[in-house]
């Protein structure tokens, strides 16, 4: 599969080789537009006959009638194609088949094994087929889509409850017991591609092969899980570590930034003091140059300034 720009995606397949994947999805990207052009196509035709054509009138009639833009010849055309034979049974035996159409599900666009896929990777088990159309066929609210699913997922649900065994893939899982004989070409709740032949019979020639291979599936989901977990949690305290260091730093910071400031107190101190020494100097000079006896206060206060200048 590649994109226009030529990137290459891988695309995932499950054991019963139908693609999987958010890659999956990316082919209905590139016939979106084609679809939804066929779909407005069917719509406007669908509409134009139903609005603009009387069974009461003649064909001539009708085509005097026509709408602007159309071309007589066209619509001529049209309502020959409408109104043949042909063209009643298809639509006649579409109706029918609408009709038989019982079960609607909540899947949208996205297939059943994309859904599969998803459910057992959110679960870590592979989910049952039981499973899957119990999801499929409720609402967000978790709500069934209508009485018959009703029905039939509580009789999945009550099956699976008393039997675990019934989870497993085999023509008497949940599913099969609740809706019976498959059809033929195809495998209810696995979606298109696998065959009743291919599923059933490969399960029925290696019954404990894949048991062995869903007990090792789930057995390493398991380890898996725990090994996250682990991780988590060496991580968690691997943060705590680390935060630890960082406010031991911070009062590291702060107790220097303490012994920074105290040290410029000092340093303050002492240049105050080699400022006033010459000061001191010049009033010593002035007291003893003016002669006689200090008195005793001055005198004392003179010791302690020279005292304090040896220090």
């Amino acid at each position: 599969m590649k994109p226009p720009n030529g990137r290459k995606i891988v695309l995932r397949f499950n054991s019963a080789l139908q693609p999987v994947g958010d890659e999956a999805g990316l082919e209905k990207v590139r016939t979106r537009d084609k679809v939804y052009n066929e779909c407005v196509k069917k719509e406007t035709r669908n509409r134009l006959y139903h609005h603009c054509y009387d069974p009461k009138l003649s064909l001539e009639e009708n085509i005097e009638n026509r709408p602007d833009r159309i071309t007589a010849d066209h619509w001529r055309w049209f309502l020959d194609y409408r109104n043949s034979e042909e063209t009643h049974e298809k639509c006649k035996k579409n109706a029918e088949n609408r009709s038989k159409q019982l079960y609607n599900h909540t899947g949208r666009s996205k297939s059943l094994a994309r859904l599969g896929e998803e459910e057992s990777e959110r679960q870590g088990r592979r989910v049952s087929r039981g499973e899957l159309y119990l999801l499929t066929h409720k609402r967000a609210n978790g709500s069934y889509v209508h009485d018959a699913a009703r029905a039939i997922g509580e009789r999945i649900e009550a099956i699976e409850q008393r039997d675990e065994s019934s989870r497993l893939l085999s023509q008497n899982d949940s599913l099969a017991q609740t809706l019976e004989k498959e059809h033929p070409g195809r495998v209810r709740g696995m979606g298109l591609g696998p065959t009743s032949i291919q599923v059933f019979d490969m399960n029925s020639h290696q019954p404990s092969n894949n048991f062995e291979r869903e007990e090792t599936q789930r057995v390493l989901l398991e380890l898996q899980a725990e090994l996250a977990a682990e991780k988590l949690k060496r991580k968690a305290v691997e943060d705590e570590v680390a935060a630890e260091k960082t406010k031991r730093q911070a009062v590291e910071d702060e107790v220097a930034a303490e012994k920074t400031k105290r040290q410029a107190v000092e340093d303050e101190v002492t240049a105050g003091k080699v400022r006033m020494q010459p000061m001191e100097s010049a009033l010593i000079c002035l007291l003893q140059g003016q002669g006689g006896k200090l008195p005793s206060d001055v005198a004392a206060w003179m010791s302690a300034l020279e005292g304090q200048n040896r220090k």
